[in-house]
């Protein structure tokens, strides 16, 4: 009896799973949980987010430098941000010299059969997520992504909802 649990037990073993990276997968995982990055120029503002559509305060940057950790490196680019919020949450944030940092989260109108729709824009990991943000010229954010950390915990098991292993 104590044989077959050991051997069940060693079944349900990451090291198991026998994919490729799985190791580096995982690390990088763990990564995409927080961000953060400092910023430099013309920005003002503080702002807490809890989600994509719940969030306190303002931001305003235009064309700040950036830097710090994002998208699995430490790197800098510039990004412009307006965000607001007194409950429900606007952020649209632009960035150049990085694909992407964490989107653009403001409301749009769609063409929708029947009528226009209003959709927000987004990776679907990175709608759960708790953010501050705080600016005076000189300022901060961090971003502790919970969207990620499922995706970290359940890639243990090598399921990938973010689609971003092997990358």
């Amino acid at each position: 009896m104590q044989r077959l649990a050991a051997v069940c037990v060693l079944a349900l073993l990451p090291a198991c799973a026998g994919t490729k990276n799985y190791l580096d997968d995982r690390v990088k995982d763990l990564t995409d949980v927080v961000r953060l990055h400092l910023i430099v120029g013309n920005a003002i503002g503080a702002e807490v987010q809890v989600t994509e559509w719940i969030g306190l305060g303002f931001m305003y940057e235009d064309d700040a430098w950036a830097g710090g950790w994002g998208n699995r490196k430490l790197t800098s680019w510039d990004e412009t941000i307006r965000g607001w919020g007194l409950i429900i949450h606007d952020w649209k944030e632009t960035t150049q010299g990085i694909t992407r940092y964490s989107g653009s989260y403001g409301w749009f109108q769609t063409a929708h059969v029947g009528g226009p729709s209003f959709s927000r824009n987004g990776a679907p990991l990175d709608f759960l997520k708790v953010r501050a943000s705080v600016a005076l010229i000189f300022g901060a954010d961090v971003e502790v992504r919970i969207g990620e950390a499922f995706d970290f915990v359940v890639g243990i098991f090598t399921w990938d909802p973010a689609g971003d292993d092997g990358m």
